[in-house]
């Protein structure tokens, strides 16, 4: 099959000529196209004078990314191979990575590993960033992490968009890795033509670090999907700035004794979000398949108990109240890490198939988590209502069954984030104090929502598990007791539909449904139910 061979090209006068003539003589390399980056060398002239079939030339300089998305334009080939313009002569031993391409079952990726030379670069600071940001977001240890010489198909490159500037390698692989596409390294004798340890090439790799860093943030906290451009990513970042600031002002409007450890709460979610993502994925290997079979870090919902507890310690709320909200969410993120944890294996499915097989001898985490939220439910109910059983059981009911709501909406991107919001709306509405207790979970969900929408992380049960609960509890604590009775027989039924039938079956059929669950995930692949496929658990 043929390929297009595209080479981004800045102030690389003295050797894209040789670059150039090397990349004719690769096998099945049909199309040479230079992606002049806004020189003043004579790039271009030296590209033309070679042979170059498109010379395309940019009117600024604009970054590596996007002179290989303006190379990826004028591709007419299927297959594209991207070379550095600095490779000279060596670029003719790039054929095995289209070799390799044509073994794969596309969609793929092949990537070159260059022979080492000592001291030919800096200090590893900005190989040592990629590697770290690769193996976070995606589970991968790449060898060669930001080599820039890379067979790889058209239609994939179309489908996850080019990383700007020098965070394009990095980005291509996250990105491959996330939709499932198969990545393979080929040692081949390609030879850079390195600046050393000099002020230039301590400049290059400088600017090196500061794009992999922008895009580790991009991508770590969900603000790019595929990789944006800059200047989205900046607005994002301004409407995450505004959001947290809006849910800090709330707090001090509605419950100002809890402003302080609400913006506390705020500022820790935003510091911790990569470490916990780190903890989650890496130190307890929690990498899941998602509901498109992409393994992605899970259990990222460790973020909730971690910012909310001290928060609560710290806040203005009453004994009684901030002890109960302790107990509630220290038991129910406990229950909920063990199910992430240890549920593998266990075939049981829903409350009624864990209860089942607890029946039948067999212990599962979910009856466990189960059981041990609705013991949880009841030390808060104690504390609550000391002295009246009816009231305590009605408040174990509605903490659990609030928590285990949520974690059933837990199947797709966004749904639990949303039914936490639905009930904290209800809470605050009835008793705006209430912000006391569930606003450093509000801004701990704030924090991971961008991550959670973009289906590129998922919270797992310890989120799940503690979003609803801490809802529950802020119900509890604000509802009358026919209102609290009502809550719980709505929940009750909620679990009986979710027993018989598919939640993502109900939402499907329903407009209204459907709009809510593709707010804020609107780029995700669309419900069975608005393709004309049929549905299954």
């Amino acid at each position: 099959m043929p390929a297009s061979a595209i080479i981004p090209a800045y102030r690389a006068a003295a050797t894209i000529a040789q670059t150039v003539r090397a990349a004719h003589q690769i096998p099945r390399v049909s199309q040479v196209i230079v992606v002049d980056d806004g020189s003043a060398d004579g790039t271009g002239e030296a590209a033309r004078s070679a042979g170059a079939d498109k010379l395309i030339a940019l009117p600024r300089n604009r970054g590596k990314g996007a002179a290989l998305s303006a190379g990826v334009a004028a591709a007419t080939s299927e297959q594209l191979l991207f070379l550095d313009a600095d490779l000279g002569e060596s670029a003719a031993n790039a054929g095995p990575l289209l070799d390799a391409l044509n073994e794969m079952p596309a969609p793929a990726m092949v990537v070159a590993v260059l022979p080492s030379r000592p001291g030919a670069g800096g200090f590893g600071l900005a190989m040592g960033l990629a590697r770290f940001a690769i193996r976070l977001l995606s589970g991968l240890r790449p060898e060669a992490p930001m080599s820039g010489q890379r067979a790889i198909t058209a239609a994939l490159v179309r489908r996850i968009g080019l990383a700007p500037r020098f965070a394009v390698e990095v980005g291509l692989t996250v990105e491959a890795a996330h939709v499932g596409t198969p990545i393979r390294e080929v040692p081949l004798p390609l030879a850079h033509a390195h600046t050393g340890r000099t002020l230039p090439g301590f400049l290059h790799r400088a600017r090196q670090f500061r794009d992999i860093l922008w895009l580790l943030l991009d991508m770590g906290y969900g603000l790019s999907w595929p990789a944006l451009s800059s200047d989205l990513a900046v607005l994002r970042g301004v409407l995450y700035a505004v959001l947290l600031a809006g849910v800090i002002a709330l707090t001090r409007f509605c419950a100002p004794e809890a402003g302080e450890a609400t913006a506390a709460a705020c500022a820790a979610a935003l510091l911790l979000w990569l470490p916990v993502l780190w903890l989650a994925a890496e130190t307890f290997g929690l990498r899941k398949p998602n509901y498109l079979g992409r393994r992605l870090p899970s259990g990222v919902g460790l973020l909730f108990p971690i910012v909310a507890l001290p928060a609560l310690m710290l806040s203005g709320l009453g004994p009684t109240a901030k002890w109960a909200g302790i107990v509630t969410i220290s038991a129910f993120a406990a229950l909920g890490l063990a199910d992430d944890l240890f549920a593998a294996g266990h075939q049981a499915r829903g409350l009624r198939g864990h209860l089942t097989a607890l029946m039948h001898g067999h212990v599962t985490t979910g009856a466990v988590k189960a059981l041990g939220g609705l013991a949880a439910g009841v030390a808060a109910g104690v504390l609550l209502d000391p002295g009246q059983p009816l009231l305590v059981a009605l408040d174990a009911l509605l903490i659990a069954l609030s928590a285990n709501s949520i974690n059933l909406l837990d199947l797709r991107p966004g749904r639990a984030l949303k039914g936490f919001l639905i009930l904290f709306a209800i809470a605050v509405a009835i008793r705006p104090e209430s912000l006391s207790l569930l606003a450093p979970m509000l801004a701990a969900a704030a924090v991971s929502a961008p991550s959670d929408l973009a289906g590129r992380a998922m919270m797992g049960d310890v989120g799940s598990n503690t979003l609803g609960a801490a809802a529950g509890l802020g119900l509890a604590m604000v509802l009358p007791p026919p209102a609290r009775l009502a809550a719980v027989l709505l929940l009750a039924a909620f679990h009986l539909l979710c027993e018989r039938r598919s939640l993502t079956e109900i939402i499907g059929k329903s407009r209204f449904l459907r709009f809510l669950d593709r707010l804020g995930a609107a780029h995700l692949e669309p419900l069975p139910a608005e393709t004309g496929e049929g549905i299954g658990r």
